[in-house]
C-alpha cells in the first residue's frame, strides 16, 4: 500500500510540475551530478588470492525545483549483479525517487522539509555527511545490513535552532542548526533494493546535538534507534539504540559509534529454527587526518559486530588509507583492509589490497 501511494504521489507531482512548462525549459532547469567508484582490488585469503578491476558503485543524480518549496529528486545506483540469471551484469537501481517539500520554520525547528518516496534513512544520512569515505566501504551498519542507507516510506528532517552564522559552517557538512538537527521517518524496513517481504513497518529516527557551537561548531553528539520487525516473512524483531560522537573540521573528521539491540533489517541475524532475533552489539572508528595540505588525508576505519546471543566475534575490520582529494571532492585512494567474518555457516578472513578511484561530476 505505502509503494503504491508513494509511485502515484511521485507521478502526479512530476506531471504538474514539468506541465508549466515547456519540455525544452524543463529540461534546462534540471540538475543532473553523478559519482562512481572505480577500483582495482587483490585479495589475499590463507591459500589463494584474487584480484579484479572493479565498478564498486555509482549514482547518476537529476533534481527538478517544482516551485520554491518543492524538490524532486531521482537516483539510479550503478551496481554490479552479483546472482541470478544476470550475474555479473552492469545493472541500474534505484537508490532514491522522491518528493521534497519545505515548509517556514517553525518554533525551535529551522529549515524543516517532508519527504516521500524512496528517500534516506536518518542515521547512515547523516553518519556519511561526516565520513566522506562511501569509495571505500558502505557505513559500519550499512554494510552489516542491520540498517539501509535508502528505503520506500515517508519522513521529516530539521534543524535544531537557528542556521549558524556563515563563518560557523566551514568545513562542516552537516546540518548547520545551531544546536544540532533531527529526522525521522516510517519505512517498508528492508532497504531500497530489497522487496517488502512482511506487512511491518519500520520506524527509526535520530538526534544530533550540538553543545558547543560557537566554541566548536564541529564537535556533535548523536542518538538513533528503530522499532520494527526484520525483512523476512517470519517478522523477527528488530529493535536498537546507539550514540556517536563526530567531530567536522579542516584538519580532523571523526566519528566513534556504538550500538546494541536485537535483530537487523534484513532478518539474517535470527535462530534458524525458531528465527528468533539474535541479540547484538558492535562499534566503529572513523577517522579522516589532513596534517600536511588540504589535498591529502589519511583515513583509519576499525570496526567490531559482536553476536551476545552466540557469545562470539561476527565481524571484525580495519582499513586504512591515503588519499588525494581534488577541489571538487573526487578522489584517489591507496587502502589495505582486513576482513574476519564469522558466520553460522561459514568463517572468512582476507587482506585487500586497493587502488580507488572516486570520480564526481
Amino acid at each position: 500500500m505505502i509503494r503504491c501511494f508513494i509511485r502515484a504521489l511521485l507521478a502526479t507531482v512530476i506531471f504538474l510540475g514539468f506541465s508549466e512548462k515547456s519540455d525544452a525549459q524543463s529540461l534546462e532547469d534540471i540538475g543532473f551530478s553523478g559519482v562512481f567508484f572505480l577500483s582495482y582490488e587483490h585479495d589475499v585469503f590463507e591459500d589463494t588470492y584474487e584480484n579484479d578491476f572493479n565498478i564498486k558503485r555509482g549514482y547518476i543524480t537529476f533534481r527538478k525545483a517544482i516551485s520554491d518549496r518543492l524538490e524532486i529528486r531521482f537516483t539510479q545506483d550503478v551496481t554490479i549483479d552479483q546472482q541470478g540469471d544476470g550475474i555479473g551484469d552492469i545493472e541500474l537501481r534505484l537508490k532514491y525517487a522522491l518528493v521534497k517539500y519545505r515548509t517556514d520554520d517553525f518554533g525551535f525547528i529551522s529549515s524543516p522539509s517532508f519527504e516521500a518516496g524512496v528517500v534516506n534513512r536518518p542515521w547512515i544520512n547523516f553518519e556519511q555527511d561526516v565520513n566522506d569515505y562511501r569509495s571505500q566501504k558502505s557505513m559500519f551498519l550499512d554494510q552489516n545490513n542491520i540498517l539501509s542507507s535508502a528505503d520506500y516510506g515517508v519522513q521529516f528532517e530539521g534543524g535544531l535552532g537557528p542556521e549558524l552564522p556563515e563563518e560557523k559552517q566551514r568545513n562542516l557538512s552537516t546540518t548547520p542548526g545551531r544546536w544540532g538537527s533531527i529526522a525521522a521517518g516510517i519505512y517498508n524496513g528492508g532497504g531500497y533494493s530489497e522487496l517488502e517481504f512482511n506487512n511491518n513497518k519500520l520506524l527509526e529516527a535520530s538526534a544530533s546535538l550540538r553543545p558547543l557551537p560557537d566554541q566548536l561548531p564541529g564537535f556533535q553528539t548523536s542518538f538513533f534507534g528503530t522499532y520494527g520487525k526484520g525483512n523476512i516473512p517470519e517478522s523477527p524483531d528488530f529493535n536498537m539504540i546507539g550514540s556517536a560522537l563526530t567531530y567536522e573540521s579542516a584538519v580532523v573528521n571523526a566519528v566513534i559509534q556504538g550500538f546494541r539491540g536485537e535483530g537487523d533489517s534484513s532478518g539474517r541475524f535470527t535462530n534458524p529454527d525458531t528465527f528468533e532475533a539474535h541479540k547484538l552489539e558492535g562499534w566503529s572508528a572513523f577517522m579522516e587526518l589532513k596534517p600536511f595540505e588540504k589535498s591529502l588525508s589519511a583515513t583509519l576505519r576499525y570496526d567490531e559486530l559482536y553476536n551476545r546471543d552466540l557469545d562470539r566475534l561476527s565481524v571484525r575490520q580495519w582499513i586504512t588509507g591515503l588519499s588525494y582529494v581534488f577541489p571538487n571532492r573526487s578522489k584517489l585512494i591507496v587502502d589495505v583492509s582486513r576482513n574476519q567474518v564469522d558466520t553460522v555457516f561459514n568463517q572468512t578472513e582476507f587482506t585487500r589490497f586497493e587502488i580507488v578511484g572516486e570520480v564526481r561530476f
